[in-house]
């Protein structure tokens, strides 16, 4: 497959979901009267995600430099404003997380790690690019041009990769939380990222029950675009499934995980990853 379709580009599929989140909204209403972390919908929905991965490993492998890879950490980018306006600046986040985590150490780390950075001077990635756009045009296509190269070829520092936003399992943004549905977004050719998710707004829909009553439900439509070199599409639409069933069914995360030995050596996370609480 990485020969007859080298690029991220025409190997994609596309795949629009709509979720029920009536229950979903409850729950997080319930979990923020209560007091205690912030749970929001997004946050629930990356939780949902990681704990699917952990017990679907194929979902973290990627291809590089026409190679397969089986990730060794569970990793997301999403983009943070600072100010919520249109001229707001942007973050980029890069998050890695262990499956062990509980709902609430989850919560808390995203949201306390997304307060440093507003407050704080920038994320690497920020300064990187503050430091390539500086640069002549053709020193900047050179540096883009040597990026590729040294990661086609698996020398890429794990300083640079950490840096920036284009190594993760997956890339998230939230459209609907600035007003807008979810958009089929491009995948990024550099880098190893392999499935881009976008969350639109959440609606209320009118629908007729099997006895002809009229009921309002939340619902949210959110779409995938997919590197369909990682694993066959049954594998990721069952995937899919599951986080589908989560998401709608957000008491069943209160459930710790368990993960057999077997699963564990399949998932093949660094230890560091898998027990660390922090980015």
């Amino acid at each position: 497959m990485p020969y007859l379709l080298p690029t991220r580009s025409e190997a994609c599929i596309y795949f629009e979901q709509v979720f029920d989140v009536t229950k979903t909204l409850e729950y997080t209403n319930e979990k923020r009267n209560a007091g205690g972390p912030k749970i929001g919908i997004f946050y629930l929905f990356l939780y949902a995600v990681t704990r699917v991965i952990a017990q679907r490993p194929y979902m973290n492998r990627f291809v590089s430099g026409r190679r397969y890879y089986q990730r060794n950490r569970i990793s997301y980018n999403f983009i943070a404003k600072r100010q919520m306006a249109d001229d707001g600046e942007e973050v980029n986040v890069t998050m890695s997380f262990s499956p062990l985590l509980s709902l609430e150490e989850f919560c808390t780390k995203i949201h306390d790690h997304i307060m440093s950075i507003k407050k704080g001077s920038g994320t690497g990635s920020e300064k990187i690019n503050a430091t390539v756009t500086r640069l002549p045009r053709a020193l900047i296509r050179f540096a883009v041009w040597g990026l590729k190269f040294l990661d086609y070829h698996n020398a890429l520092p794990r300083s640079v990769i950490n840096s920036l936003p284009f190594f993760s399992t997956v890339f998230f943004t939230n459209v609907g939380s600035v007003g807008i549905d979810a958009p089929f977004h491009h995948n990024f050719e550099i880098g190893n990222c392999g499935i881009f998710c976008a969350i639109g707004i959440i609606k209320k829909e009118h629908s007729v029950t099997a006895d002809g009553t009229v009921e309002t439900r939340d619902k949210v439509k959110i779409t995938f675009t997919y590197d369909d070199r990682i694993t066959d599409g049954i594998y990721c639409a069952r995937s899919i499934d599951m986080v589908r069933d989560l998401v709608e069914n957000p008491e069943k995360l209160e459930i710790p995980l368990e993960l057999s030995e077997e699963q564990l050596n399949n998932l093949q996370l660094a230890k560091s990853e898998l027990n660390s609480a922090c980015p």
